[in-house]
């Protein structure tokens, strides 16, 4: 079996983003716990091989056990939408980036959260255990190391740093919102627009917005999963892709990104003629309305449609 090079590059990394889901040989699909191998072919192509074709590697980048993400992939051609109000549309397009706040800045006080207080003495029951016994079988530790006190104050220990790290990941995870739906919303208008008859959306695609965000790696983007806190946790590793079934409505793709320097948010550059499908006034905007965002938009050359929203249009009895 080669050894591992780890000689990670960006290519190598959006390439394992694109294909982490099967063999890109054999097109096998990877299942939990599954030894995957990302490396290059002898070609000096990029490739995620199974066991079965790691003969093909001329380098072996890494070599892991698979796991599936936590958040639901989103379609290439899913509509996603972001509701705004004038002056953070005026930033995104003076500035060209993309605001990513941070979770600790939500109202949601679940965000992040791994599930309600009354249920954490199970939780922690969980990885008292866990971590019992994980310290009992570590490689290398000598059995008369492994006195009854060892093993109680480095599993309290682990379980200590474990429920500090989520109020820690809440500083350092910055998320972008989006509302996946084929057509605009009367809620997100009101949602997510501090005032509707100031407010307009930009819509694009799940697509567009990867390669605006010039597929960085380090940007994961996906949908959130909605469950009920007082039956489950969310996870360790993926909190911030779960919230409480009360906010289902939303449909709701995040981007998400760590940084351990930023503080209040994050503003990622992003090419606009590549996110933005095109811009639709709020159904409760003033006419005049219309005339400012075009202005702007002529203003910093966005040359994409601009409509009222569908929301307007007249029925009939």
């Amino acid at each position: 079996m080669q050894e591992m090079t780890h000689r990670h590059t960006r290519e190598l990394d959006v390439f394992y983003n694109e294909h982490s889901d099967a063999c890109t040989n054999c097109g096998r699909k990877f299942q939990n716990g599954m030894c995957a191998h990302l490396g290059y072919d002898t070609e000096r192509n990029p490739v995620v091989l199974c066991d079965d074709c790691a003969y093909l590697l001329s380098e072996t980048v890494v070599r892991y056990h698979w796991t599936e993400p936590e958040y639901e992939k989103v379609a290439p051609e899913s509509k996603l939408w972001r509701y705004m109000d004038l002056s953070k549309f005026l930033s995104m397009i003076g500035k060209k980036t993309l605001y990513f706040a941070s979770a600790e800045s939500f109202e949601d006080i679940f965000e992040g959260a791994k599930g309600t207080l009354e249920r954490k003495e199970k939780w922690d029951a969980f990885y008292l255990d866990f971590f019992r016994e994980a310290i009992q079988i570590a490689p290398g530790m000598k059995p008369e190391d492994l006195t009854d006190e060892y093993i109680e104050e480095n599993t309290t220990r682990l379980l200590s740093e474990l429920n500090a790290s989520g109020n820690a990941r809440r500083k350092h995870t910055f998320i972008s919102c989006w509302h996946c739906n084929e057509s605009e919303s009367e809620a997100m208008w009101k949602l997510y627009s501090t005032n509707v008859n100031n407010a307009l959306a930009i819509q694009t695609t799940y697509q567009q917005l990867y390669e605006a965000l010039d597929k960085d790696p380090a940007i994961k983007i996906g949908k959130v999963k909605y469950i009920d806190f007082s039956k489950r946790f969310s996870s360790v590793n993926g909190s911030f892709w779960y919230k409480r079934k009360a906010f289902e409505h939303e449909r709701e793709v995040r981007a998400i990104i760590t940084s351990h320097q930023a503080h209040s948010g994050i503003e990622k550059a992003v090419d606009l003629e590549k996110l933005i499908s095109a811009v639709y006034i709020s159904p409760y905007a003033p006419k005049w309305f219309e005339d400012v965002v075009r202005d702007v938009m002529q203003k910093y050359e966005l040359n994409k449609p601009l409509y009222y929203s569908e929301m307007l249009k007249t029925p009939f009895y």
